[in-house]
Formats: structure tokens, sequence, C-alpha cells
């Protein structure tokens, strides 16, 4: 009981100072500095500032690494990004295969400090975007109890760091309009090359229920034409044909 009355005031303070702070890297460097973790990383690369896909990234790595993780190129080999970006489900780290050149980019990382524990929250929000947060923690012996301890607390933290982090980038006006699994899906079909009867029968719906839905996303994403609205949704991430 007193473990429990421990994380659940961890876990308010932390919700509470995320929530307070002005912007992600203050909110990060809170979660940091309350759980007595190493470092943590906010990434979030399905973002539309001028251009589509400009990442937006928040660490508390050390500027040296942060320089030479970027001059090695390390970002395509990483399979922490790699993987975070294509699950669902948070991971420890050491349940990530590791290849050769990982072990070296690893190798690398810890001689400027990084830890060899790490556990990574892939966050998908109601718009379907991805964001990952990643916990880095460099000489706890009981990690996995830990994390386990922790874990979904830590889920809801990265969903709270997810919504500092898009109002950073937009403010209130947040590019992606919120659209129904419906209207999601009848997207996803029309990009595969199916028309509004092909839908209505993948779905068990009418034609003129597959038409309003398609109509109904195509105005909530401000498009003259459904083949607009298609485009549009695919680079938001709204949907992956």
């Amino acid at each position: 009981m007193a473990e429990q009355d421990a994380a659940s005031l961890k876990f308010e303070e932390a919700f509470r100072r995320i929530e307070e702070s002005s912007d992600v890297a203050e909110a990060i460097a809170a979660m940091r500095d309350i759980y007595g973790v190493s470092h943590l990383t906010y990434h979030h690369a399905q973002t539309v500032t001028g251009t589509v896909d400009a990442p937006f990234v928040r660490t508390t790595y050390p500027a040296e690494w942060v320089a030479r993780y970027l001059l090695k190129g390390y970002v395509a080999i990483d399979p922490i990004v790699r993987e975070g970006m294509q699950r669902s489900l948070p991971f420890l780290w050491s349940d990530v295969e590791s290849t050769p050149e990982v072990m070296e980019m690893l190798t690398d990382a810890f001689r400027h400090g990084l830890g060899s524990n790490g556990y990574s929250i892939p966050v998908i929000d109601r718009n379907r975007r991805r964001a990952l947060v990643s916990i880095n923690d460099a000489g706890r012996k009981d990690w996995n109890v830990y994390v386990a301890e922790h874990r979904e607390n830590w889920a809801e933290l990265a969903h709270a760091i997810h919504n500092k982090a898009l109002f950073e980038l937009y403010g209130q006006n947040d590019p992606a309009p919120q659209l129904s699994p419906r209207e999601v899906e009848c997207l996803h079909w029309t990009a595969l090359g199916k028309d509004a009867k092909a839908i209505a029968i993948l779905l068990g719906i009418s034609d003129h229920t597959a038409r309003d839905y398609l109509k109904s996303a195509r105005f909530k994403l401000n498009c003259a034409t459904l083949s607009q609205a298609v485009t549009k949704a695919i680079k938001l991430r709204m949907i992956n044909p």
C-alpha cells in the first residue's frame, strides 16, 4: 500500500509539473527529475510546420551526444525510434533486436554517458499521429521492477507531454481535424481505389452513408475534391494506404 501511495504521489506531481510547464523541454526535465531517471526524450515525427514531417524532438541528453548522433547519422539505424514508430505498446529497450551496426551506436552512446536501461512509450493520438516518449536510466539495478511499478502512470504522462507538444507546435490551431473512425475508414479505402459503392459493401453500410462519410471528411479537411482530401489525409498520416 505504501509503494502504491508513493507511486500515486509521484504521478500526481509529475502530471501537475507537466501541465504547468511552459514547453516540452521543461516538461520532460520535470518528469526526469521526479522519477530519478537519467534522461527523457520526446520525438514527434509527423508535424506540419510549413513542410510535412518536420520532426519535433526534445531531449535531456547532453548536447555533445545530440550533435554526435546527428553527425553520425544514427537516426537512420536507431532501433528505438524505428520500433517506437511502428509499435503500439510500450517496450523495454532490452527487448529490441540489435545488429552489429546498432551495437556500435550503443557503445558510442554509453561512452557519452547514456545508460543501458531504457523504456519507450509509443503515443498514438485520436488523429492517429505518432510520437514516442523514451526514458533512459544509467544505474538502476531493479529497472524492470521500477518500470512495472510506474508504466501505467508513465503512459498517461506520455500523452500529457504529447498534448503539450501539440500546443507548443500549433497553439489552438491544430491542423489535423478530428475525423470519425468511419470517415477515416472511407478515406482509407478511397486511397486504395475503391468507390463509394465498394466501400459500402466492405463496411456493411449503404452507398448513401458511405458518400456522406466521404463528404464530411472532405469538408473537415477543407478540400474541394475527394482526391485532395485523400492526399492531405496521407500527408497528415491520418491514413496509411
